[in-house]
């Protein structure tokens, strides 16, 4: 259960109203409205919660209540005979799962950063198994996990002896066990798939968002390798599901298909039915396109190949007004100074110099007027004296690649950190929080609240994500803005920690 699901479910036991909790612990009910309801994320330390777990473990009386609540804590209901136990627990089941998303999100960036170069056709070994692939009738039956396993294998082996490029059609909100829970086979699955792509053919792929968060990340950091391929397309269904019954659908058109329908508790059990009659394939063609058509773009994916399409993207992006969280490992393009800006895109390679300073002068113009009507806050890490002198700091990555190799001088250093205490100085909606540590893993996230997250993979092979999903969107809003609530230092006090650093370069 989600913390929502929870705050919904014990105010329903003890009978509880937003305007009675709301009083109780100085919020307002719309507050406590939009808390209950998922349109509000809990943020990580709130005061309120503790508050929130007295009161309910003081509002729990009845028996009833009691057994209630013990079954979903997994505790005993004389737990209730102690009030102030009985509150430490009903706060550590409301905040535990907020842990673990942060912990998922953790490992899904650092796994990003992790990525290497996708290998191109020649570099992968051929399956050495012979008989994978051969289906001897238009029907072959297979049951359970293994069986979904056998018949996906045979599957992706029949579109690679077709040797002509397709474009496979994929879905499946049954339980992802099938593929996370042996090595040796998701070994397999990635072998396979990869030479799927590396043979020319394209994935449309539906990714079922209503998953459990953890389950989510780790099925996308799966595909993410073959994301940067630019061969598949990943969508998501926007509407909540009942989710009793459970359907995978993976077709080759004009090939085959593998369908299965179960619910979740017989997965184990279920049937899959692994298919090449031309009329079955092309029925089930029409049943995914059905379902197609009422889903959305989960992600755009660019690498250098469509670079001029993320900022154009970016542009846009950077228009809509929302308050932002930006976690880089340094200072940001936007604050750079005029002249430092022009040094820099000066020693690009290449002839499109003048369209890089452009773009950088209109990033800066939506910057500044965005300050005036929003929040801008940045998670960084400033490097040592030591490593401005030596010139060991490396611009930071914003889509351009060219730049991935250039490193500020003493001198544009300086005076890109000079001018950012200038924009702290100048504009109260711009603001720093310093980390003592660099970002582990090479990456950025850039996050608009309620609107989209950009991830960006900054070492080679560079690669930008782009997602507009509301839920992992507003799992990323509330990862980073734990980091900025839990930082103690005050503008001023940032201030301060930017001028000593400025003072003793």
């Amino acid at each position: 259960m989600k913390f929502y699901e929870k705050l919904d479910f014990i105010m329903n036991i003890t009978k509880t109203t937003n305007s009675t909790l709301a009083m109780y612990t100085s919020l307002d009910s719309s507050h406590i409205s939009r808390l209950r309801r998922g349109e509000r994320k809990l943020v990580k330390n709130a005061g309120y919660l503790n508050k929130m777990a007295t009161y309910f473990a003081n509002h729990c009386t009845e028996a009833y209540q009691h057994k209630a609540l013990a079954e979903a804590l997994k505790k005993t209901p004389d737990l209730f005979c102690e009030p102030e136990k009985a509150a430490e627990q009903i706060y550590l089941w409301l905040v535990g799962n907020d842990e673990v998303e942060h912990a998922s999100i953790s490992g899904f960036l650092d796994g990003v950063s992790k990525i290497q170069l996708w290998k191109k056709s020649g570099d992968i070994e051929e399956s050495s198994d012979s008989n994978i692939g051969k289906m001897k009738t238009n029907i072959s039956l297979h049951y359970g996990i293994e069986g979904k396993r056998e018949a996906v294998l045979t599957f992706l082996s029949m579109v690679l002896n077709t040797k002509k490029p397709n474009t496979l059609l994929l879905y499946s909100d049954e339980s992802m066990e099938w593929l996370t829970g042996d090595l040796t086979f998701t070994a397999k699955w990635g072998e396979l798939l990869s030479r799927v792509i590396a043979q020319g053919n394209r994935i449309k792929i539906i990714h079922n968002v209503s998953r459990d968060l953890n389950e989510m990340l780790e099925a996308l950091a799966k595909w993410i390798p073959l994301y940067m391929t630019g061969a598949i397309e990943p969508y998501y269904y926007p509407k909540k599901r009942d989710g009793i019954f459970k359907r995978t659908l993976f077709i080759a058109p004009k090939i085959a298909a593998v369908t299965s329908t179960s619910i979740e508790i017989m997965e184990d059990k279920a049937l899959n039915i692994l298919l090449k009659d031309a009329n079955a394939v092309n029925s089930l063609i029409e049943e995914f396109n059905s379902y197609f058509s009422l889903c959305k773009p989960l992600m755009r994916i660019f690498t250098h190949d469509n670079q001029q399409q993320y900022l154009d993207l970016l542009r846009e992006f950077e228009k809509e007004d929302a308050d932002v969280i930006l976690k880089s490992s340094g200072l940001s393009w936007a604050t750079m100074p005029n002249d430092v800006a022009e040094s820099i895109i000066g020693r690009l390679a290449g002839g499109e110099k003048d369209k890089y300073t452009n773009y950088f002068y209109e990033r800066k113009e939506i910057l500044e007027k965005g300050l005036e009507r929003y929040s801008i806050y940045e998670i960084l890490h400033i490097p040592t004296v030591s490593e401005v002198s030596k010139g060991r700091v490396s611009i930071s990555f914003a889509g351009i690649t060219e730049t991935t190799n250039i490193n500020y001088t003493l001198e544009e250093y300086k005076a890109h950190l000079e001018n950012t205490i200038q924009y702290l100085i100048k504009y109260e909606n711009y603001h720093i929080r310093l980390i003592n540590n660099n970002i582990k893993g090479n990456y950025s996230l850039y996050v608009k609240e309620d609107l989209g997250a950009i991830v960006s993979k900054t070492n080679p092979p560079q690669a930008i994500f782009a997602i507009s999903e509301n839920n992992i969107t507003a799992a990323f809003w509330d990862y980073l803005k734990d980091e900025i609530d839990t930082s103690e230092l005050s503008k001023e006090e940032t201030l301060n920690k930017l001028r000593d650093l400025y003072n003793r370069l």
